[in-house]
């Protein structure tokens, strides 16, 4: 399939998670920065971080969707943005190596990655957190510090961790393993906030990895009846929208002068066009709130007589700190040339001691457009009331006119209600949409359910009412059949897909069967996808393990919130219209792929006269497996074990049991092949599992069905039992 526009870029973006509040803001950051005269198209693809301590069926669902990262590699991208947190610390060096190998021929930008042969963009971690350990030393005079760290595996965190470290003892605080506990670096950190606070019961200050460990700390301190900001200074990292809605406001380290993703994009439009790239430090600042009081400038009445224009746009910058880092483009209002008439005038009206009715009522609409225009996007309401506070009160400090202090006064009044207006009507907004959007699934699962009919009829049905998922532009593919999947098929995804639907604006179009097949290296690049649309997140569309689809949205507040919701329910649905994945996955071990114990039972429950071969088999020493590298190997172990009796038995019905146990049902083996398979099998189980550290072997119990009609149960105690003959002489052996 052609391209939209010849001329368009498709920038692939690779993370670990869409739904958290730096990942929102990062991605936002790219695509703010793109410029409005380039053709930019930003994909994100986005899986999520499995850490291999949760619930078995958390990992597995984690383990599925996460092949979305196969897009990346399969996919025409002209460049990649990567965070490497995605395809680094949860898959091992040697898999980051592979996947690098993979991407080697394409231009990319690496984020929050230490590597030296890359081209990264990073924070310079320590200006702001230096400057935040003098405000509380030096200024504030505390000398009880600690720190929720983030995970081992994280470069930044340990940083941070390493930075934090170096300041306290540059003033002579010592900083030890007392004053420091790890944690996941998610809103789910109350445990280890707990223990930070145990360990330190009279801690002044706590220096949090990034704004959502904060949160757990907030919800441990109040369970405490601790206040933060009035019983203990807390400040966090990454200066998110979070930061500024927490109650009390969160004082957090944030980027000074542009964005991560801005700077990124910038380097790797560089690249594209041929230049030489070198890898860059974003520097950072603290931004003052509620949990910490700190102002990096005075509104003084020297200033403000003064009525400098470089002084009002550095009052702008201080407090509408994100509309720096955007791109607008020339039909946008320019929010800080308003702001500076409104200013300008104000203090001009303060200079000259008076103020006209005319002149308040311009300074009055021009602030009602500043807010009407989206100003409070660009700050949050506590920075805002605040600034707006401090810098009443110079004016006021500074003001001899008695009417003018009047009218002034009425304009400050006004921007406080303008403020809480924004932030109420915002709030009406979001519950509209939720409503909204509860109505929207509802009617979907209501009409895309098809009761009876052939299964073709039944996928038309979800595909026609697709659009009720209320969602504004998206395109659906869906592969011919259902993609089993297997994390040893490296090439898993099939070359085509059928794009299926598309919604532009709102509008649901079905694209004709002649015009479906694509290549699935063109999926971002089809001429039918909605043009105006300058990002798009790819989710995968699945249950269980049967792969169906990507569904491609808009990239939209809505769709960071709700999107892997909306993506869920449409899998859910398409394999309750699918009568035979409903029997597949019935009889099917989801991990595995083999036939689970309910099928093998059945199937044993049967007449059998016929002679075969039955092998129960089992892991040794699997849970010492699980115990010293977590579950998420254990299952790669279980896996792999699978995948190696396939290959030795490719003609036999294979199950998986449960836990750790296999069994084979073999027809066609002679009685010395059935021998040598079994030898060779439990040789490449050992082998293969013995490089990795993993001191496993298989023990294999063997049994003979000579067609006499002899009882099953019967058969399969015997070869439980040799199974266990054969463990207990392993048990015995050397491994």
């Amino acid at each position: 399939m052609k391209r939209s526009n010849k001329h368009e870029t498709v920038i692939g973006m690779v993370l670990e998670d869409i739904y958290t509040d730096f990942s929102k803001e990062l991605i936002q950051s790219v695509l703010n920065a793109i410029p409005q005269n380039k053709n930019i198209r930003l994909v994100v693809l986005a899986g999520k971080y499995d850490h291999g301590d949760g619930e078995y069926t958390d990992h597995v669902y984690k383990t599925v969707y996460n092949t979305i990262f196969k897009l990346s590699e399969m996919c025409d991208l002209d460049g990649l943005i990567i965070h490497l947190g995605s395809i680094g610390s949860q898959r091992g060096e040697k898999k980051v190596e592979m996947q690098l190998e993979r991407y080697r021929s394409i231009p990319k930008i690496f984020i929050a990655c230490s590597a030296p042969d890359l081209t990264t963009v990073n924070y310079d971690n320590e200006t702001g957190i230096r400057e935040a350990v003098d405000a509380l030393v030096n200024v504030n005079g505390l000398t009880r510090l600690c720190m929720l760290g983030g995970r081992d595996d994280n470069t930044d965190a340990q940083l941070r961790k390493e930075i934090f470290a170096r300041c306290l003892k540059e003033n002579g605080i010592e900083f030890t393993e007392q004053n420091y506990v790890s944690s996941s670096m998610s809103v789910n950190t109350e445990a280890e906030a707990a223990e930070l606070l145990d360990k330190n019961p009279n801690t002044q200050a706590i220096f949090c990895v990034n704004d959502a460990a904060a949160k757990g700390l907030y919800n441990v301190m109040e369970q405490r009846g601790l206040v933060p900001g009035r019983d203990i200074l807390v400040f966090g990292f990454d200066n998110t929208k979070m930061a500024g809605e927490m109650i009390p406001s969160l004082s957090s380290v944030g980027l000074a002068d542009c964005t991560l993703g801005q700077k990124a994009l910038e380097l790797l439009c560089a690249k594209l066009a041929g230049e030489d790239v070198k890898s860059a430090l974003v520097p950072t600042r603290l931004y003052g709130r509620e949990s910490f009081p700190h102002e990096m400038y005075d509104y003084n009445e020297l200033d403000l007589l003064k009525c400098d224009r470089q002084f009002i746009y550095r009052m702008f910058d201080d407090c509408f700190y994100r509309y720096k880092s955007e791109t607008r483009s020339r039909e946008d209002v320019d929010l800080k040339r308003l702001f500076y008439e409104i200013m300008s005038r104000l203090l001009t009206a303060v200079n000259r001691r008076y103020m006209s009715i005319e002149d308040y009522e311009k300074i009055c609409g021009m602030v009602d457009r500043f807010f009407e225009k989206g100003a409070m996007h660009y700050t949050d309401a506590v920075k805002l009331l605040k600034s707006t506070d401090r810098l009443q009160a110079g004016i006021t400090n500074s003001q001899r006119s008695v009417s003018a202090g009047y009218m002034v006064d009425r304009i400050f009044l006004r921007i406080k209600d303008r403020t809480v207006i924004a932030l109420s009507e915002q709030n009406i907004q979001d519950n509209e949409g939720f409503i909204s959007s509860r109505e929207n699934i509802q009617q979907f699962l209501i009409n895309g359910t098809a009761y009876g009919g052939a299964k073709q009829d039944t996928i038309e049905s979800i595909i026609r009412n697709i659009d009720k998922l209320g969602i504004r532009n998206a395109a659906f593919y869906m592969f011919d059949e259902a993609v089993v999947y297997n994390s040893a098929n490296p090439y898993m995804f099939p070359e085509n897909i059928n794009l299926r639907c598309v919604i532009k604006s709102g509008e649901l179009y079905v694209v004709p069967k002649q015009r479906q097949k694509s290549t699935i290296s063109s999926i971002f690049t089809r001429s039918e996808l909605p043009v105006r649309c300058s990002g798009f997140v790819v989710l995968p569309v699945f249950y269980r393990d049967l792969i169906y689809g990507v569904f491609l949205c808009e990239l939209t507040n809505d769709i960071y919130n709700r999107g892997e919701y909306l993506a869920v329910q449409l899998g859910r649905t398409v394999y309750l219209n699918d009568e035979q994945a409903v029997i597949r996955l019935a009889n099917t071990d989801v991990l595995t792929g083999l036939y689970n114990r309910r099928y093998f039972y059945n199937y044993l429950s049967g007449p059998m006269l016929n002679k075969f071969y039955l092998l129960y088999l089992d892991l040794d020493h699997f849970k010492a497996i699980n115990d010293t590298f977590r579950h998420h190997v254990g299952d790669e172990v279980l896996i792999q074990t699978a995948e190696f009796i396939k290959e030795k038995f490719p003609d036999a019905l294979l199950a998986r049991l449960g836990g750790d146990e296999f069994a084979v049902i073999d027809f066609y083996s002679t009685d010395e092949e059935i021998k040598r398979k079994c030898a060779e099998l439990e040789n490449t189980v050992k082998t293969e599992f013995g490089k990795y550290g993993c001191a496993t072997a298989l023990s294999i119990g063997l049994v003979y069905a000579d067609g006499s009609g002899v009882d099953i149960d019967k058969l399969i105690q015997q070869s439980d039992a040799a199974m266990y003959e054969e463990k207990r002489a392993h048990h015995t052996t050397k491994i």
